[in-house]
């Protein structure tokens, strides 16, 4: 997997909207609008609940993979569009790879542990 700069120039644009918004080709509005409506269906106030974001990937054609306890830098991941959801101590991210290729606006998840995987279909 290779690290590509990815930092839509947006006040407050978090990991999860740079994600949709890079996964699906979306604008930013339109994905805080969606992620925002899911967030009030199932009665969070945030958009960053992983029930939320998790549904949302359902929505748009992605299937959830559960992962073994590994790092991001060992994944081996075949093309086409994946989401990775990680941690490492209390911080949390997520963030896009098309085709093997990491996009983000640093290349700081290298070595955070993988929760979840998010593949299209």
């Amino acid at each position: 997997m290779k690290f590509q700069e990815y930092n839509p120039n947006f006040k407050n644009c978090d990991c999860v909207i740079r994600t949709f918004m890079k996964l699906l080709e979306k604008d930013y509005i339109t994905v805080k609008e969606e992620l925002t409506k899911v967030a009030e269906s199932l009665g969070y106030d945030s958009y960053q609940e992983t029930e939320v974001f998790e549904k949302y990937f359902l929505k748009n054609g992605f299937e959830k993979i559960e992962e073994e306890p590994v790092v991001v830098n060992d994944l081996s991941l075949d093309g086409g569009k994946y989401a990775i959801f990680c941690y490492r101590d209390e911080d949390y991210h997520l963030f896009p790879v098309i085709d093997r290729v990491a996009y983000d606006k640093n290349d700081r998840f290298w070595r955070m542990n993988v929760i979840t995987l998010y593949h299209q279909l």
